[in-house]
């Protein structure tokens, strides 16, 4: 074992320069040699961490005392450790000098807004959906509802508590369709077009009990029995899916209920969609007024 694999090894994989002040020269030797790689200034790794994201945090943690994790990082370390993360943000209160791989923002994060992961300070999900919402028209919101880990109020202290931003008008947008809670992109486009349209009575993933099994529709007209079920890119992403979606089919229409389908395409042809629901609510009327008769 070198000199250096022994520093590694002792050091959990991390050298501070700060903390060789003696192997200065040996520092910049093994980075000339490729033996070592600077993460961030004063921070090395060996070349086969460098790319590692566990790494990647952990040299942020030990080379500022101050950093609030934002982005990506923070949603694979909170409620999204399915995303991959190409890139570290990091809001903190002073100037960082740019690093590959790596993004300082002078950004101060209230504390009510941070979550601790062991060491680290990220920001919460509500926030970091919140902070996404100026680009990805509310994806991770839409999925937070689905989930059932948010709330409006939440949402609108996460973008209250960070005021003045560049991209807080679109935020407030995103924050003003949520209101009717969706859970996809596909619902929230279709919530819009209902809202335009001056379409009324319904109500977005409405729980209902059928067969001893609980659904929650995806748009609801509960006085008039009728069901908008609206299919996003990822319904039928599996044969077991597509399985479901028809037992939930059969249970709904057994139940009395009119099942209309709509796709990501069609939610394309506004014209399409809007004719389609209207003409289904209006013969979900005349069907209740002959049973009142």
């Amino acid at each position: 074992m070198t000199d250096l694999d022994e520093l590694l090894a002792a050091h959990d994989g991390i050298l501070l320069a700060r903390e060789h002040r003696s192997r200065k020269s040996s520092l910049s030797r093994w980075r000339a040699a490729g033996r070592l790689v600077r993460l961030l200034p004063g921070v090395y790794v060996h070349p086969l961490a460098a790319g590692d994201f566990r790494t990647r945090i952990r040299a942020v943690l030990a080379r500022v005392p101050d950093a609030v994790v934002c982005g990506q990082a923070a949603a694979t370390l909170t409620a999204w450790p399915e995303e991959s993360v190409t890139e570290i943000e990091v809001a903190t209160a002073s100037r960082r000098r740019p690093a590959a791989g790596f993004r300082f923002t002078r950004r101060k994060v209230p504390l009510d807004q941070c979550r601790q992961h062991g060491p680290l300070t990220v920001t919460a999900p509500a926030l970091t959906a919140m902070d996404s919402a100026a680009t990805d028209n509310g994806s991770r919101i839409d999925d937070l509802f689905r989930k059932g880990r948010i709330t409006l109020t939440a949402l609108a202290g996460a973008l209250a508590a960070c005021p003045r931003r560049v991209g807080n008008r679109a935020r407030r947008r995103v924050l003003r369709r949520s209101r009717s809670r969706p859970w996809s992109q596909a619902e929230r486009r279709c919530h819009q077009l209902l809202d335009v349209h001056h379409i009324t009575g319904w109500v977005a993933n409405h729980p209902v009990l059928l067969g001893g099994r609980r659904y929650y529709l995806d748009i609801a007209f509960p006085r008039l029995r009728l069901v908008i079920e609206v299919d996003g890119f990822e319904n039928n992403s599996s044969a077991a899916a597509f399985e479901a979606h028809r037992r939930r089919q059969n249970a709904l229409v057994a139940a009395d209920w009119t099942v209309l389908r709509l796709t990501w395409a069609m939610l394309a042809d506004p014209a399409y969609v809007v004719d389609t629901i209207r003409t289904a609510v209006h013969a979900a009327e005349r069907s209740r007024s002959r049973r009142a008769g």
